[in-house]
């Protein structure tokens, strides 16, 4: 087999929303080097996770399937569940059998150790990330995990995702042919503790969340989840009580705060990865696929989490720079799943069956091509009598839409509701284009899941 003639680079941020400078999130963060890749890169304004949690998330994303085809819906559920551990069936073991040298560091598949297939991998030294002890008023509560924090430590000390930077830095060679690396950063996973100095880079009062839908945050304000149905705030309310609580201990500033502070920190790394493409000329030989799992919703329809199907939640960070890619910024609506399709088409192989996702090489080529048009995710979560509840959403350059277990649906128009706070099916069922829209929507949700359960 002849050495391939190029390298990838698949370079992940975990917990990142679309908060970032290139998406024009929040007016607060600081994201000078995601806007320094944007400016060589395709840069996707509507790319969407398939589902708001890691393991669905980055299984979808990874083996090329929605949820809904690998069966990994939730953290619960592990993508050999569903996959034979040393088949190479995923993009990474593709890659390696079409003589790519393979090399990752951080957090690329959401497994654990025992879980991992070494097939797919030349090379994966693994060590686990960090905790602190408590730095918060909250996490001194003691009423949560210990990743559920927040706060600055002292300069100095590398973390997890500073080692792991340095080693795949290490790695990337100005000689580098035929490499596949994989590079997953922690944060701005919680807990959101980075050093000192990405939070002295910000105001001590920051803004509040886009379309945060109340002028202060309040924890018992009804006016944000207007429109939805129970099982709508069934989703939102799955963490009331952090709400509560960081609202009575007077971090939700401290938060918001620690969110854009370990952006920041990403951002700083990824500014190291991208001085050294510079350095070395790698660029020359090398495409570069940036993206999130999922996003974050920080007080968004009063939720704390990503376990959500609302824009905030599911909207992620794609960009795609390389030899032969024109800078541009894309609205076709696209998912995680089209990740895989599109590296084996840009390394010059055959489409595998197993992908479902559509190639975007042709968007990252300029051309006109007709693509899927919509992107679906979908999200699962226990009841309390132990049954699944699971919600589907489909989303098109201009409407969401969202079917619930129980029946019940949200509907917005993004043209002039980008927060999704009017749920268009609250108080126009009875309109013909509604009912038109509904119908269209129905249509492409995945056969026999678009019904209530009983």
């Amino acid at each position: 087999m002849d050495k391939p003639r190029q390298n990838i680079l698949l370079f992940s941020i975990e917990d990142l929303n679309d908060w970032i400078e290139p998406l024009g999130g929040h007016p607060d963060a600081i994201t000078p080097n995601l806007s320094r890749l944007a400016k060589r890169a395709v840069v996707f304004t509507q790319a969407y996770s398939p589902a708001p949690a890691c393991s669905p998330a980055r299984t979808a994303a990874l083996f090329g399937q929605n949820p809904w085809e690998t069966g990994v819906y939730a953290n619960q559920h592990k993508w050999h569940h569903h996959y034979p551990r040393g088949k190479r069936l995923s993009l990474v073991g593709r890659m390696r059998d079409a003589g790519f040298a393979t090399h990752g560091l951080g957090k690329v598949f959401h497994v654990n150790k025992p879980q991992f297939d070494y097939e797919d991998w030349d090379s994966f030294p693994q060590s686990n990330s960090e905790l602190f002890p408590p730095i918060s008023k909250l996490a001194k509560t003691g009423k949560f995990g210990p990743s559920i924090d927040f706060g600055p430590v002292p300069d100095g000390d590398d973390q997890y995702d500073d080692m792991n930077t340095s080693a795949m830095i290490e790695r990337m060679t100005p000689d580098s042919l035929g490499q596949f690396w994989a590079l997953g950063l922690y944060r701005p996973h919680l807990p959101f503790v980075v050093p000192q100095r990405f939070f002295d880079m910000f105001p001590d009062t920051v803004a509040n969340p886009p379309g945060l839908g109340q002028n202060s945050f309040d924890p018992e304000a009804q006016a944000p989840q207007a429109g939805l149905s129970a099982a709508g705030k069934s989703y939102a309310n799955s963490r009331a009580q952090f709400r509560r609580i960081v609202s009575r201990t007077g971090e939700y500033q401290d938060f918001l705060k620690a969110y854009l502070a370990s952006v920041a920190y990403a951002d700083h790394l990824l500014g190291r990865v991208l001085d050294h493409m510079d350095a070395t000329g790698l660029w020359e030989t090398t495409t570069l696929i940036l993206w999130s799992d999922h996003g974050y919703q920080l007080g968004e329809k009063l939720a704390f989490h990503k376990f959500t199907l609302w824009e905030r939640a599911l909207r992620v960070p794609l960009m795609i720079a390389g030899p032969d890619i024109e800078p541009a910024h894309s609205d076709e609506p696209v998912s995680l799943i089209d990740i895989a399709p599109t590296v084996l088409a840009l390394t010059g192989q055959p489409k595998a069956e197993q992908f479902s996702g559509q190639d975007l090489t042709p968007i990252l080529l300029g051309k006109k091509e007709p693509m899927r048009g919509f992107a679906g995710s979908v999200w699962t979560q226990d009841a309390k009598d132990g049954l699944a509840q699971t919600a589907l959403t489909t989303r098109t350059r201009s409407h969401r839409y969202i079917f619930y277990w129980d029946g019940s649906e949200e509907l917005y128009d993004h043209r002039v509701d980008p927060f999704e706070h009017h749920n268009l099916l609250l108080d126009g069922g009875n309109d013909p284009e509604i009912q038109r829209l509904r119908e269209m929507f129905l249509a492409m949700l995945p056969e026999d899941m678009a019904e209530p359960a009983n």
